[in-house]
C-alpha cells in the first residue's frame, strides 16, 4: 500500500452499504495510532459526505454545535459543500487545515489542492475542512468556525491517545499489523484509569468491547471515541 491513493469517481451508494461499512471506517480511524497518523494516510475510500453523516447520526439529534465533540477524526472535503465527497483521516492534536492540507498535497482528493482551507464545526460535532471560498466559509455553510479552544484541547486529547497506545501497544490498522505489546485486561483496566484521571478525563469511562478477553485473545488494545467520553478496550490476540 503506497502512501498516495487514487480516490475513485463518484458513486452513489445504498443505504445497506452505508450501513454496513460506517461502524468500520469509524472503527479504523479511532485504531490508527499516532506513529501512522503521522504519515497521514487516508485509509478508507471516499463516500459522498451527506450519506456518512447521516447514517452516523441516524439516532442522535442533528443540531448546530459550535464546539467539536469528536476529537479522533477530521473529515476533508473536496468542495466547500456538506454533499461533497471527503476522506476521513485521523487526527493527531495538529491544526486540522495542516493536515487537510497533507491530504490534498497526496493527491487523495483529487484535482489541484485549493490555496486556502476553513476547518468548521460540523453539525455532528466532528471537524470538516472545506476549500475556502470567502471570508465566511463556515457561515455560508451553515456551520460554526473551529474555535481557539480546539489547539489546547486537540493537543491534550493527543497525548492522552499516545500515552495509552505506548503502553498497550499499536492496534492494527489498515495495511499494518498490531505492536509487539500485550497487557491483560486488570492492568489494561489499572492503567488506563490511571491516565484518564492524572490528564484531566476522571468524566470518562472505560468500557469492554469487541467480545471477552480469553486465552486466545488476551491482549487489550485501545479505541477512542470524545464524544462518548469512553476509552474501548479490545481484546485481541497476541
Amino acid at each position: 500500500m503506497t502512501d498516495k491513493l487514487r480516490i475513485p469517481e463518484r458513486r452513489e451508494v445504498s443505504a445497506a452499504w452505508i450501513e454496513r461499512h460506517t461502524d468500520y471506517l469509524l472503527n479504523e480511524l479511532a485504531d490508527a495510532p499516532a506513529a501512522q497518523r503521522r504519515r497521514r494516510r487516508v485509509v478508507i475510500a471516499l463516500v459522498p459526505a451527506v450519506a456518512i453523516l447521516l447514517a452516523a447520526t441516524a439516532f442522535t439529534t442533528y443540531s448546530l454545535t459550535r464546539e467539536p465533540k469528536h476529537l479522533e477524526s477530521i473529515g476533508c472535503f473536496d468542495q466547500a459543500s456538506l454533499t461533497a465527497n471527503m476522506a476521513i483521516v485521523s487526527a493527531d492534536g495538529r491544526d486540522p487545515v495542516a493536515i487537510c492540507s497533507e491530504v490534498w498535497q497526496q493527491g487523495a482528493l483529487g484535482g489541484h489542492a485549493p490555496k486556502q482551507l476553513a476547518a468548521c464545526v460540523l453539525h455532528t460535532g466532528a471537524i470538516g475542512v472545506f476549500p475556502r471560498t470567502g471570508e465566511n466559509t463556515c457561515g455560508a455553510l451553515g456551520l460554526a468556525p473551529l474555535p481557539a479552544s480546539y489547539a489546547a484541547e486537540a493537543k491534550r486529547f493527543a497525548a492522552l491517545q499516545s500515552a495509552i497506545v505506548a503502553r498497550l501497544g499499536e492496534p492494527a490498522s489498515g495495511s499494518s499489523e498490531r505492536g509487539p505489546q500485550c497487557v491483560g485486561k486488570t492492568e489494561a483496566l489499572a492503567f488506563v484509569r490511571r491516565q484518564l484521571d492524572v490528564r484531566g478525563y476522571s468524566d470518562w469511562e472505560i468500557k469492554i468491547a469487541g467480545g471477552t478477553f480469553a486465552p486466545q485473545r488476551p491482549c487489550a488494545e485501545p479505541s477512542f471515541d470524545t464524544g462518548a467520553k469512553a476509552v474501548y478496550l479490545i481484546p485481541a490476540s497476541r
